[in-house]
């Protein structure tokens, strides 16, 4: 019952989030651009329902949510979104220089918890704004902990999971003390071309450090995005957040991505939901993280799609040749 439950609230974020991709930009995205963001939501809905299919078996088995593991990962979670929130805001560092420190520290040092960590450093990335209760950055990481544990067989080696569910937690406690999430101007763009080459440079790199170096994918995505921030002159430009958001798409596993053309396809796709979601849930802790799962998942159905029509076509030519 709590496996089928989570993954409905899985899917139903999901779909809102890519609901209100299309919704938010049929005024200001190209029809191009626009199309293929809705094409991007109904092969999200197919590969959610292979998801499904995949998890049935696993349906009518107990989890535990109260145990000593799993109050530690929702504790180290918690430690992650405050030091990263510290080093955000405190310290000046901005979202991507403080939570690549703190996910590269984790992976390096704690790393039986460092994804939790670096899941709950997303939630670090959000506006004070948004955070502005005491009591709110608590409750985002103790949903966003939650989902955490809840989830650990749902959707497993997709890009962005961890920061699906810091969004998730985010935009929660946001409805809870009523603080909505801003709603700013569209990307400029005049940068399409310099974010869409970032992205795909950023996402590309990561994937390789995993399958190259054999490096774990939160140390990947890190190390990646630490790089960028350091190397660029404003750590805040949204080269570099788009490069970072590339980086969790880069996480994605190597059972779900086998190759470095399919890589390249998710990177692109991860351009165009980035640029439609630029405008939307402006100053939310895990956007960058939910728009590289939203990009993962339908474009892995997308991938698995193309792969079919081609098996027919040539079974289709083998067949006529043999007539």
């Amino acid at each position: 019952m709590i496996t089928t439950i989570s993954f409905l609230f899985f899917s139903i974020m999901a779909l809102f989030l890519t609901q209100s991709l299309v919704s938010g930009n049929i005024q200001t995205l190209n029809a191009f651009l626009l199309s293929i963001v809705a094409f991007s939501g109904m092969f999200l809905l197919i590969q959610v329902r292979k998801e499904w299919a995949c998890i049935k078996c696993k349906l009518k088995q107990n989890i535990i949510l109260i145990n000593r593991s799993n109050l530690l990962t929702i504790l180290a979670l918690s430690i992650g979104a405050y030091l990263t929130f510290y080093l955000n805001h405190a310290i000046g560092l901005g979202g991507v220089l403080a939570s690549s420190v703190v996910g590269l520290i984790a992976a390096w040092t704690f790393k039986p918890y460092a994804a939790a960590i670096y899941c709950g450093s997303f939630i670090g990335m959000a506006c004070s704004l948004i955070f502005s209760n005491p009591l709110s950055l608590l409750v985002a990481s103790l949903i966003s902990g939650t989902l955490y544990i809840l989830s650990l067989h749902l959707f497993s080696g997709f890009g962005g999971k961890l920061g699906f569910m810091a969004f998730s937690g985010t935009f929660l406690t946001s409805l809870i003390f009523r603080t909505p999430l801003r709603t700013v101007d569209p990307l400029d763009r005049k940068l399409y071309l310099v974010v869409f080459l970032s992205i795909i440079a950023a996402g590309m790199a990561t994937y390789a450090l995993q399958r190259i170096v054999d490096m774990d994918a939160v140390s990947a995505s890190a190390l990646v995005g630490l790089t960028l921030a350091l190397l660029y002159p404003d750590s805040t430009h949204v080269v570099v957040v788009a490069a970072f958001c590339a980086t969790f798409t880069g996480m994605v596993s190597y059972n779900r991505v086998k190759t470095y053309n399919d890589m390249l396809f998710l990177t692109i796709l991860t351009g165009v939901l980035f640029i439609a979601a630029f405008a939307l849930f402006d100053g939310s802790g895990g956007k960058l993280g939910a728009t590289a799962f939203l990009s993962t998942v339908s474009g892995v159905g997308m991938l698995d799609f193309i792969r079919l029509i081609r098996r027919h076509f040539h079974a289709t030519q083998q067949s006529s040749y043999s007539s």
